[in-house]
């Protein structure tokens, strides 16, 4: 059963360049624990030039490798941390997928 992550940021002025080299080191982590990594700007709608990360494992096990692992955990606190960050949360949901 395949489970998503999905995690919607509002890049302030001036920091898309930082905010995508954030976005490529959260994808390398993903990626190397077995899980596939998209980002998206949505440019219609609600939330027009917000910035949408999803990733993708096949299972329960592969989101857990990767929350898990202690190069994600500094990396995502490093971000959560910084004085001048270069976006803002605007929202993060997990789904599960269903059979039909």
């Amino acid at each position: 059963m395949a489970v998503s992550a999905v995690v919607t940021f509002h890049v302030r002025d001036g920091k898309h360049g930082e905010q995508v080299e954030n976005l490529k080191a959260v994808k390398r982590l993903v990626e190397r624990a077995g899980g596939s990594f998209r980002v998206h700007r949505q440019i219609f709608g609600s939330q027009v030039n917000r910035l949408v990360a999803v990733s993708e494992y096949k299972d329960w096990n592969g989101f857990a490798k990767v929350r898990s692992d202690p190069e994600f955990s500094q990396l995502v606190e490093g971000i959560r941390r910084s004085a001048n960050p270069a976006s803002d949360l605007v929202g993060a949901d997990v789904y599960e997928e269903l059979t039909l």
